[in-house]
């Protein structure tokens, strides 16, 4: 309940209780606006801050961008560069590398036209025939560093079985002879005791009936070529060796010939005109001097001109005349002509 309180006017009027609660109210509505005010102060420096902080990271993280961008661009110039000089060394005349002494330059080096081995594995003939063929070839294309012969003659196999040995031992060859290398494949691609089966089939040579001498003795030479490969020289079959081999296993009729003639004495001994003149007697015992054709029937250049018939009897009798001889029975009968009366001769 209000107080109220009567001045000397005799009017009535508040109380110290309603001043006082009303001074309460205005200082409590300050201070609430106060509060508000600083809160709302204090947001916008705290957003202030923020914007700041913001812009900063923006200009941290844009001069990171840029020196990534930098180092990026600096990176690429300096591999232009190095493209670039590369290039002009390639276009400006470089020196190529140039192969070891003796050696070949093996990224142009053309193995297509080399012999290329496809087996059969273990057969002696055709494998020696390669590996000659092979040597050939490193001579006509002037290859003698044994480390190119080993990596060029990878190229020249094509059966299975050599390219996996090749594959295995070829790299510790690279720093040896090309001999040693040839030897440890000679042990794995031939036989054992090849020598002694080429030495038997020299030893069974035998002409057959259709075979010429030529053709035969080719064959002997070709075996002789096949055992002496790789050799040493007082194992090798000579020249002398091959002819007596040869000579065994021809027929009879020219054994003896070659025997008369005595072409296996020949001292010092040469295979080559040995084959020449056994060729020549085994030719004369296939085409035999034949009887010349009679002459009396067909003429010859210097045979007289044919005489016609009354020429001929008129010197017929002619002849008989001076022989004073009968027309008729060709003696010396004594009757005239005409009358003679013996038998004709």
């Amino acid at each position: 309940m209000e107080n109220f309180t009567t001045n000397a006017s005799g009017h009535k009027q508040l109380g110290d209780d309603n001043q006082t609660t009303n001074g309460a109210d205005s200082a409590t509505a300050k201070d609430w606006f106060k509060a508000v005010l600083k809160v709302q102060h204090t947001a916008i420096a705290q957003a202030q801050e923020d914007r700041q902080q913001a812009i900063e990271d923006r200009w941290v993280d844009r001069r990171l961008l840029m020196n990534a961008v930098q180092t990026n661009s600096d990176r690429i110039n300096r591999l232009e560069e190095l493209l670039l000089t590369m290039n002009m060394k390639n276009e400006g005349g470089a020196q190529p590398e140039q192969p070891a002494p003796g050696g070949v330059d093996l990224q142009k080096f053309c193995t297509s036209d080399g012999p290329t081995y496809q087996g059969p594995f273990q057969e002696v003939e055709p494998f020696l025939r390669w590996i000659h063929g092979a040597q050939i070839f490193f001579e006509t294309k002037d290859v003698t560093n044994p480390a190119d012969k080993i990596k060029i003659f990878g190229n020249l196999i094509g059966e299975t079985n050599l390219q996996s040995f090749y594959m295995n031992e070829a790299a510790s060859f690279l720093t040896k002879s090309w001999e040693e290398f040839k030897a440890r494949m000679f042990d794995f691609a031939l036989p054992t005791n090849w020598r002694s089966g080429l030495q038997q089939q020299i030893c069974k040579l035998e002409m057959a009936s259709a075979e010429t001498f030529l053709k035969y003795s080719t064959q002997a030479q070709t075996l002789q070529s096949l055992f002496n490969f790789d050799a040493v020289w007082h194992a090798k079959l000579s020249n002398l060796q091959l002819a007596q081999f040869a000579v065994y296993g021809l027929p009879d009729s020219l054994q003896d010939r070659i025997y008369k003639r005595q072409l296996l004495e020949a001292t010092p001994f040469a295979y080559g005109p040995f084959e020449k003149q056994a060729s020549a007697s085994y030719l004369a015992l296939q085409h035999p001097a034949k009887q010349p054709a009679s002459t009396s029937v067909r003429s010859t250049p210097h045979a007289p001109p044919t005489l016609g018939r009354k020429d001929f009897i008129w010197r017929v009798h002619s002849y008989l005349d001076l022989q004073g001889r009968c027309h008729f029975c060709k003696k010396q009968c004594g009757n005239a002509a005409g009358t003679c009366p013996g038998p004709i001769e």
